[in-house]
């Protein structure tokens, strides 16, 4: 029985942070983590707030003021991506 109870609070969690973002590439500036999540300003300025945990692939150095590249599908982050960064070298 808790554990049924356990898992109806989790999916009610999980489900709640559905509306924040739907499923799809989100690309940006990684502007903040908290906790367990990441906050990532794409283009428009619109501010996505995607959970992540364990299970989540992390590729390059995952910090704050970094872009990324974020995979993610009801709100959660199944990877996140450091995109390449262009250096320019003019002189």
């Amino acid at each position: 029985m808790k554990k049924m109870l356990l898992s109806l609070v989790m999916a009610v969690a999980v489900l709640s942070f559905a509306g924040i973002s739907w499923a799809g590439m989100v690309s940006g500036e990684l502007t903040k983590i908290d906790g367990s999540f990441y906050i990532v300003k794409d283009k428009a300025g619109k501010e996505h707030k995607i959970h992540f945990n364990d299970s989540t692939k992390k590729t390059g150095d995952v910090k704050a003021g970094a872009m990324v590249e974020v995979d993610e599908a009801n709100g959660h982050a199944n990877s996140i991506k450091v995109a390449e960064m262009k250096m320019d070298m003019k002189k």
